[in-house]
């Protein structure tokens, strides 16, 4: 999957998913031929008719089409792949398009705003940036994002050979720590970091997608003034002190131990793991859900190099998996699928992400400091974010 060049760069070739686009009829149309029906103005028509093809806004159809494929159904949003053909064009755009239904209770309605303007102000080549948030024709409100060709991270591992090589694992995880890395400097903690989440284009820039899940994060003022804090200005003058809803956050496999406990503070279905009051002054009441991130991409990894999840879930009573994973913590030959990542640097950094007491969890730029991050290379794709 990955091509290693003679200059020790390398790259990634991933099968495109999803629809295909039409055979080419370029063939049948010469070049002239091709430029002219798509520059040259309509002689046939009036000046008038001219300038209102030219002023008249163009209705969510008209700009992307028509819906080809439902890829994910749930209770207030569906995910649609649209395909659009430009003028003259003998292939298709391809869109994904999340579609809000339209409902009557102000919560459901926030947190739709909340996403849409998340989605729509982040600014990172490996997180996925919504292009466009327009209503349809029915008024609801819609998410529109390019089409990852590459699929998500979760089927390339089942399509796998057991495992993914390590130079694409590594070069996949730099791409999601640096995008995590970023969401964290401006407060904000993604709270659904899984392989499902984790899409890939054909040439193997990661995309981080799907924002429906997240919180405010603390962060201090010089944070804050590094990084601008652009993003929780823009979240503020588009949802006001709106504070995502106190819930269980992201899928049961990825979650960390911390929300599973009554006892520490951590777990939001005990105490409150979102709320907050806007990233502004209530920051001292907002749970800081980024450790929790931390231990899902350290997940995600271990997903890459050993083809499966490590557990169903964290928590020693329920999971025999994950009391092995404790228990080889505390010997000597430590947790045998860590231990075979190999190199020393590698796998301290994964017991670090995966450490059961968050507050001693390592933090993300701490992760792309370490001598193991800072010695991968990541693919031209993964630097440009295409």
């Amino acid at each position: 999957m990955a091509k290693l060049h003679d200059d020790c760069l390398h790259s990634h070739q991933i099968e495109p998913r999803g629809p295909k686009p039409p055979s080419s009829l370029l063939g049948r149309i010469s070049f002239p031929q091709f430029l002219k029906c798509c520059w040259s103005p309509n002689d046939d028509g009036s000046v008038s008719e001219r300038e209102t093809l030219l002023d008249s806004p163009l209705s969510f159809s008209e700009k992307y089409g028509t819906c080809r494929k439902i890829l994910h159904y749930g209770s207030h949003s569906c995910v649609r792949i649209y395909a659009q053909s430009p003028p003259c064009s003998p292939y298709q755009r391809l869109y994904v398009v999340k579609v809000f239904r339209r409902s009557s209770c102000v919560a459901i309605t926030q947190a739709h705003r909340f996403e849409q303007t998340l989605s729509s102000a982040v600014s990172h080549p490996n997180l996925l940036q919504a292009v466009d948030a327009p209503l349809n024709e029915r008024g609801e409100l819609c998410l529109v994002t390019d089409l990852c060709a590459g699929g998500d991270l979760n089927t390339l591992i089942a399509t796998s050979d057991r495992n993914l090589p390590v130079r694409s694992a590594d070069c996949f995880f730099k791409q999601i720590m640096r995008a995590l890395s970023y969401l964290h400097d401006h407060g904000i903690a993604h709270c659904d970091i899984k392989t499902e989440n984790i899409l890939l284009t054909v040439n193997g820039a990661v995309k981080v997608a799907d924002f429906g899940s997240a919180q405010w994060s603390p962060i201090d003022e010089k944070t804050a003034k590094n990084h601008g804090n652009w993003i929780r200005r823009s979240l503020l003058a588009n949802t006001g002190q709106y504070a995502p809803p106190r819930k269980l956050l992201g899928s049961i496999a990825y979650l960390p131990p911390e929300e599973f406990s009554s006892t520490d503070g951590g777990g939001s279905s005990s105490s409150g793991g979102g709320g907050g009051g806007g990233g502004g002054d209530g920051d001292d009441d907002v749970h800081d859900h980024r450790p929790g991130d931390v231990w899902a991409a350290g997940l995600v990894y271990m997903a890459m190099r050993c083809g499966r999840l490590l557990w169903r879930m964290a928590c020693e009573d329920e999971d025999g998996g994950y009391m092995a994973y404790i228990r080889g913590r505390q010997r000597s030959n430590g947790y045998p699928p860590i231990e075979a990542l190999g190199e020393k640097h590698r796998c301290n950094v994964i017991y670090a992400m995966l450490h059961p007491d968050h507050s001693r969890r390592i933090e993300i730029n701490d992760v792309l400091r370490s001598e193991w991050m800072y010695d991968v290379q990541v693919c031209e794709a993964g630097e440009n974010g295409w």
